[in-house]
């Protein structure tokens, strides 16, 4: 498949997934929903007891306390507020790409179609980032927790590029450090090819990992971590510059290897500097039980 199919994106809103969205912080939304705020006030779940000041309601004195100490004592809750998600999805060309079972960009754009419409079912707002091949280089939806809205989103998202950029993923992470609420979730859905060791200090991911919880889903195939033997090959690098390739030469194929495991050790460097968890899937995962095991673990981790 060279694109994401729309009709396999809005069937995926249908499929009943024990999946956990991760949080390590308070939900600072001034809209009621699922998730616990970092304010207190008349709200859904018990969190404390003080001792009351004129001007309190008092129907939420504690009465056991306030028999207890002598003195009257109220309650506090914790509110549910919604909680914010941001699908950013990489679009580059280095994304079409795959030579098992599918293109990375397809089973980007399933994931986050996955994690969206999980969200949608827990009322959560889901918004998006695209960046790549997308009109004007970034497209960014604004948080809206209806069908109808992200299916508008995943329309755009199996859309055929109609332009030619090359968004890197310190530009996106400066955009969207920008435009997203704190206390977000803010997934970045790529194959994180174009890390470098200045990276960190290149984009907001310090800003970001502070304010958000971010999660790194890095989507590759088998050909980005060995070449196989099959004799002279042309390439096309990210300039458009050709270049002849002998992938028989087991030189060249070790040199191939190294630079993959320099990028994965980059890669578990940063995630862990910035505490992002990193969830690794391929073209081959079944992404049913890959996404919902490696976001488990996550939580689990989390806790």
């Amino acid at each position: 498949m060279l694109y994401p199919d729309f009709n396999d994106l809005l069937a995926l809103g249908d499929m009943k997934l024990p999946l956990m969205h991760p949080s390590s912080r308070s939900v600072k939304s001034v809209i009621s929903g699922n998730y616990r705020s970092s304010f207190r006030g008349q709200g859904l779940e018990f969190d404390s007891v003080r001792e009351y000041v004129p001007g309190d309601d008092i129907r939420n004195i504690d009465w056991r306390v306030t028999a207890r100490t002598g003195s009257a004592h109220l309650k506090l809750f914790q509110e549910e507020k919604e909680r914010h998600i941001v699908l950013c999805v990489d679009m580059n060309a280095t994304m079409r790409f795959g030579t098992k079972n599918t293109f990375k960009s397809v089973q980007a754009a399933r994931v986050a179609a996955i994690l969206g419409w999980k969200g949608i079912a827990q009322q959560d707002r889901v918004s998006a980032c695209f960046f790549g091949d997308v009109p004007g280089g970034i497209q960014f939806f604004a948080p809206k927790r209806t069908r109808k809205s992200f299916c508008s989103l995943l329309k755009a998202l199996a859309d055929p590029p109609s332009e030619n950029h090359r968004i890197s993923l310190t530009e996106s992470m400066q955009y969207v450090s920008q435009a997203v609420h704190t206390g977000s979730l803010v997934y970045f859905i790529s194959d994180f090819m174009d890390i470098k060791k200045s990276f960190p200090q290149e984009s907001n991911i310090s800003y970001l990992s502070k304010t958000c919880d971010v999660v790194f889903v890095a989507i590759n195939d088998q050909a980005d971590k060995s070449m196989y033997p099959m004799g002279s090959m042309r390439f096309r690098s990210s300039d458009l510059e050709k270049i002849h390739v002998n992938t028989e030469s087991l030189k060249g194929r070790k040199a191939y290897a190294d630079l993959w495991d320099e990028h994965q050790k980059l890669l578990q460097e940063i995630g862990s500097r910035w505490k992002i968890p990193i969830l690794e899937l391929s073209t081959e995962s079944h992404l049913q039980r890959d996404l919902i095991l490696g976001l488990k673990n996550i939580v689990r981790r989390k806790k």
